[in-house]
């Protein structure tokens, strides 16, 4: 009899224990589950990168061909902005002078060409004299509508920008708009050459020296 009684007794202290391990094992699974079990989460990392521009500064521009003070000349020249941003909405580029009739040397100057559009196709005689430019951009769709044209003779009309047409003159220093691009460029940028050109007629007078103009390219993203 006491055999049969110490073994009911170690039956009710195993079902006990068990009991007790099922109950601190169910609340370990509760409370512990990255322990017995493979989960996942997610993050993202963010980094905003803002958009910049920048514009190159090419060298001075002497205007070759010969101008002489009584009987007149012509003068041509040019020069190449190249403009780079990351900006997705891209970029608006406009010229100004620093001054009206702004190719001067002292009280003396060449007339600012005209400014009235739609622009010339080809560089028309001033009456007397004139400085001007025109603008031709790496890629032509860039360029502003008043200096496109039909391809033959009409500024301001079509899609072609021809070597050397669509000619204006300056406005002091109101900028004119001259390149408008609706994307980024890549890393090299946009190359954006202006065409130069001074011109006295034969039978006026200007004074012998050097006549300068300050032309300032200005680039802004959109």
């Amino acid at each position: 009899m006491m055999i049969r009684k110490k073994h009911k007794e170690f039956l009710k202290q195993c079902i006990g224990f068990s009991a007790f391990s099922f109950i601190v094992f169910g609340i370990y699974l509760n409370f512990e589950p990255a322990v017995v079990g493979a989960v996942d989460d997610s993050i993202t990392v963010t980094q905003a990168v803002t958009s910049d521009i920048t514009i190159s500064s090419p060298a001075n521009v002497n205007l070759t061909g010969t101008i002489y003070g009584m009987t007149g000349g012509t003068g041509d020249g040019s020069t190449t902005w190249n403009v780079k941003t990351s900006d997705t909405s891209g970029f608006g580029m406009s010229l100004k002078a620093n001054t009206a009739n702004c190719l001067a040397k002292g009280g003396e100057h060449f007339n600012d060409y005209s400014v009235t559009t739609p622009h010339s196709y080809n560089w028309t005689a001033p009456a007397v004299s004139g400085f001007g430019f025109t603008v031709e951009p790496e890629s032509t769709s860039d360029t502003v509508a008043a200096f496109l044209d039909n391809g033959s003779s009409t500024c301001g009309s079509g899609a072609v920008n021809g070597t050397s047409t669509c000619w204006s003159g300056f406005n002091g220093t109101t900028d004119i708009s001259v390149i408008s691009r609706s994307t980024q460029t890549d890393a090299g940028g946009e190359d954006e050459l202006v065409r130069f050109k001074s011109q006295l007629i034969t039978g006026n007078f200007l004074s012998e020296g050097n006549y300068v103009a300050t032309i300032t390219a200005t680039a802004v993203v959109h």
